[in-house]
């Protein structure tokens, strides 16, 4: 990468990684309203609140592939959420944003999604997602009770296109890209597990700059693109 192009990605990880704090203090709810980007990304992968056509970090091409087989109750459970695109949902989350899914019927997870808040002391939302490919198990819907503007009907909003074989490490996105989360059983990644996360999200069709790694204890501190990541 050269210094002049190094110099931009940094320029817009600044404004990207101000951009939660910023937004998320000015959009506070009233006393006894609710948040509705509370509880951080929807479900892992949810672009239900953008508009149609929009994709942040996608360079185009057919929509994202999936995993050619998963097994629901192995991937229950919890994840960290180490890296993202920045999502308008999710403009309140700082830090230590983490997903738990349970299995509670064969095509059916129970979604928990938490977030460390500058503006929320319990910033948490449930849901549930649904499996709607049940021959791989690897596309799903996910839907927000409160959440406006949800169509429970609507398409596939959650995908997982890379899984590790040791459900260890996971890149979920929808299939347009519009969202792209790197979800992880440990908050800290090791040098080879970034690497990996490099290659697939630009495999899979994402410009890896829009992914911002996600501070949080235990793992990294700061807001980092993946394309700047050490590979």
């Amino acid at each position: 990468m050269t210094a002049s192009r190094r110099t931009t990605v940094r320029s817009l990880v600044t404004v990207l990684a101000a951009a939660p704090l910023i937004a998320g203090l000015a959009s506070a709810p009233a006393a006894g309203g609710q948040d509705l980007t509370d509880g951080g990304r929807l479900g892992g992968g949810s672009s239900q609140l953008l508009p149609e056509g929009v994709a942040i970090g996608s360079v185009g091409g057919p929509e994202l592939t999936q995993v050619d087989t998963l097994d629901p109750a192995r991937y229950a459970g919890k994840w960290y959420q180490v890296a993202a695109i920045p999502q308008p949902y999710t403009l309140q989350c700082t830090h230590g944003t983490t997903a738990e899914y349970a299995l509670t019927s064969p095509t059916t997870i129970s979604v928990r999604n938490a977030c460390g808040s500058a503006i929320s002391t319990d910033s948490v939302i449930e849901g549930e997602a649904t499996i709607r490919d049940t021959a791989t198990n690897a596309s799903l819907r996910v839907n927000f009770p409160g959440v406006p503007f949800q169509n429970p009907n609507g398409p596939v909003n959650y995908r997982i296109t890379y899984l590790a074989e040791d459900y260890s490490l996971a890149v979920v996105g929808d299939p347009t890209r519009s969202s792209g989360f790197v979800l992880s059983r440990t908050p800290a990644l090791t040098a080879e597990q970034w690497s990996t996360v490099h290659r697939v999200v630009e495999q899979r069709g994402w410009w890896p700059c829009a992914f911002l790694t996600v501070p949080m204890d235990g793992g990294r501190g700061d807001a980092t693109p993946v394309c700047l990541m050490p590979r």
